[in-house]
């Protein structure tokens, strides 16, 4: 999917997300994204919202002093709101069984009973002179909230994604 992006910063922070094949690996480098990934579509003004879920056991000894912290389940999700009303960014939200997309128009199945299929997913944003990025190799997309249709605003398409598999969601930040 071409775009006519305006880059935010220095690299690849454009204010689009991209996905891989599930098991993707995070880059380390953030110069220029790897060709594995493919945009997904632009992410809106208010930006992304990283949730890190850690629960815990803490394990006491006879004198009631905490002698272990044990993690009994966690949990990684990256939320935002798609901004792009394209063919291609309706299927990576919805799945591209679907989704049907024309040159003349794309129907939405909204009701569909199946998510999409696990994928990888990126972030690429600029702090000062530095990028940084964050994503996970396999992640569940899932449409998460209202859409809303008012004159003069344009449409948001609230998403989420929860981390799965053993490395979770990842941080990457490279020094400008």
């Amino acid at each position: 999917m071409a775009t006519n992006a305006v880059n935010m910063g220095k690299g690849n922070a454009s204010g689009m997300f991209y996905y891989a094949a599930s098991g993707t690996a995070i880059p380390t480098t953030l110069s220029s994204i790897p060709s594995a990934w493919h945009e997904a579509g632009f992410i809106s003004e208010d930006g992304m919202e990283l949730e890190l879920s850690h629960d815990v056991e803490n394990i006491k000894d006879w004198s009631n002093t905490i002698r272990r912290v044990v993690l009994t389940d966690h949990e990684e999700k990256a939320s935002g709101s798609c901004i792009s009303t394209t063919g291609d960014a309706l299927a990576e939200l919805f799945g591209s069984t679907n989704v049907t997309a024309t040159t003349a128009s794309v129907t939405v199945n909204l009701s569909a009973a199946d998510l999409p299929p696990v994928k990888a997913y990126l972030f690429v944003m600029k702090d000062g002179d530095d990028l940084l990025a964050f994503g996970c190799s396999e992640g569940q997309i899932s449409v998460s909230d209202n859409v809303s249709f008012q004159a003069g605003e344009g449409i948001a398409w609230p998403f989420e994604i929860t981390a799965q598999g053993t490395t979770g969601m990842q941080f990457v930040k490279v020094n400008g």
